[in-house]
């Protein structure tokens, strides 16, 4: 009777704590926790992440429990980390979508990657020598994000090793990919990195017709052009063979000509 009287009383004051601390949702994750049905559902899908998804969904469970995390919400266009903030926390993308973006000193944004369900966000920067976060992660759509403090991270990594090495994995595949975007960036001609971007597209989709999860715009700001100039360029290939365009599909017809315009 106590503890329900307890429990009943943390309830009752959740609207206080969301008000002041800004969450949506927070909880240390214990035996007890009587989560909503929407909380639940996202909580049992986090063995679909690349950091879970060597466990059950009951066994995530388990290794939750006693470990204080929260599930918040973002909606469009709201941050979730920037350089104002000390770096302190991981998230993973449960729904939605988020953009990592960089100011330049020139002043122009560019959209370094998007991220998507499942995703780790800030992996490569919470263990770093740095105070705050390298660039601004935002919601690109209505998004709801799991987070954990650094601390509360250790003790997950205590508890499985198999989870800090496929977070060191993840790190690492971080690095890459920030490689292969330099290289992206260091390409003159708006041919070559379009076809450098469908190359890599290819390998990860292991298909030569590519499905874009995001908009043309988006992927003119991944590209650092424009958005007209990249509809002229994709017409271009069109008309010379190397690719079908339909909506948000790409369609690669002409491997060889795709190679030879990506190493121009």
């Amino acid at each position: 009777m106590i503890i329900m009287f307890i429990y009943d009383s943390i309830i009752q004051l959740l609207p206080l704590i969301k008000k002041y601390l800004g969450l949506h949702f927070f909880f240390i994750y214990t035996h007890n926790f009587r989560g909503g049905s929407a909380v639940n559902s996202m909580l049992s899908q986090l063995n679909k992440c690349s950091l879970f998804n060597h466990l059950s969904a009951g066994d995530v469970e388990k290794l939750l429990k006693g470990i204080a995390f929260n599930i918040k919400s973002y909606k469009r266009n709201e941050v979730i980390f920037s350089p104002l903030r000390p770096v302190d926390t991981l998230g993973i993308i449960l729904r939605g979508a988020v953009d990592a973006q960089k100011l330049l000193a020139s002043g122009k944004v560019i959209t370094v990657s998007r991220r998507f369900p499942y995703d780790l966000i800030a992996d490569a920067s919470i263990f770093a020598a740095i105070d705050c976060y390298p660039s601004t992660v935002s919601a690109c759509e209505n998004s709801h994000v799991w987070l954990i403090n650094k601390t509360e991270l250790l003790k997950l990594f205590a508890r499985d090793n198999m989870l800090m090495l496929k977070f060191l994995e993840s790190v690492s595949n971080r690095a890459l990919a920030l490689s292969n975007a330099i290289e992206l960036f260091s390409l003159r001609s708006v041919g070559a990195k379009i076809a450098h971007f469908l190359t890599m597209e290819q390998g990860r989709q292991k298909s030569s017709t590519i499905t874009l999860l995001f908009s043309k715009k988006s992927l003119a700001e991944q590209l650092n052009v424009s958005r007209p100039t990249l509809s002229r360029e994709l017409k271009k290939m069109q008309r010379g063979g190397i690719i079908s365009c339909n909506k948000r599909t790409i369609s690669i017809l002409d491997q060889s000509k795709l190679l030879e315009l990506r190493d121009q």
